[in-house]
């Protein structure tokens, strides 16, 4: 149990998100997932929308998975933003037209289609579009999420996934444009989170040794105003050891999600 003023997020929220989620919380009356954080300066890795809801929630701790952020075990990719949308390329340059963005575009064959630091979008035809190399990877990443909200305002699903399965979705043609997003260094997230820069939401993915689920950790526990940390912490201790642990291998779904590590699902 970490108390939720030491706690430093990297990146923003979606604010109907973590709204939705506070309710979702409040209804429960529990948090399903603890958040994944840096244990020696409390920076959040992986939980930013709970976070947030916890905060509306006025809860005074989170339950946290400490991790040392320093370990070669623990490794940081970044989310692609995947859509299917007819004639993407078409929907790229309008997309760039409107947005007053430059932007350079070549074609690569499409069954061997990669990215590298400068592109931007990528779609099943095999077009690249890349943005000026000097550009700053952080803006790079604003511009990237601009391009996100344009098309999600204009009706279109935006999916979440890792770099390599983003890609392979696009070459099977199961997808037809990806948004390209930069990958940070360890050093460069804590940084953010200590500076209290923020990047755009879902930037960031780590994958760490054994992730945590279902720790489902009463709202009570979280709020309660005269509980020490030390005996929330030893309430979540007795909490957890009655559970059963779940062990599922990397590249299981959850929810909805995939995870490349290996999980340990908590259960009554």
């Amino acid at each position: 149990m970490i108390e939720v003023g030491e706690l430093k997020p990297h990146e923003e929220v979606i604010d109907e998100v973590a709204e939705k989620l506070s309710r979702a919380i409040r209804a429960d009356g529990e948090v399903r997932d603890p958040l994944i954080v840096d244990q020696e300066d409390y920076v959040i890795l992986d939980g930013m929308h709970r976070f947030s809801a916890l905060k509306r929630l006025n809860c005074r701790f989170a339950p946290c998975c400490l991790l040392d952020y320093d370990s070669p075990k623990i490794k940081v990719g970044s989310w692609f933003r995947l859509f299917t949308v007819n004639d993407p390329t078409a929907v790229a340059q309008n997309l760039f037209s409107k947005m007053n963005l430059n932007c350079s575009k070549r074609q690569v064959d499409a069954a061997i289609l990669s990215y590298d630091t400068e592109s931007i979008i990528l779609t099943k035809d095999g077009t690249i579009f890349s943005l000026p190399s000097p550009l700053d990877p952080v803006e790079r990443c604003r511009t990237a999420t601009n391009i996100e909200k344009h098309l999600v305002s204009d009706g279109y699903k935006v999916t979440y996934l890792s770099e390599d399965n983003a890609m392979q979705r696009l070459i099977s043609d199961r997808a037809s444009l990806a948004i390209a997003m930069p990958v940070f260094r360890k050093e460069e997230i804590r940084d953010f989170g200590l500076e209290g820069r923020l990047l755009p939401h879902k930037v960031t993915r780590h994958v760490i040794p054994s992730r945590p689920l279902a720790v489902d950790i009463p709202l009570t526990l979280l709020t309660n105003a005269t509980t020490s940390r030390q005996e929330a912490d030893n309430e979540l201790s007795e909490l957890l050891a009655r559970r059963r642990i779940d062990r599922k291998p990397p590249g299981s779904i959850v929810e909805g999600r995939r995870y490349d590590e290996e999980l340990l699902v908590f259960s009554r």
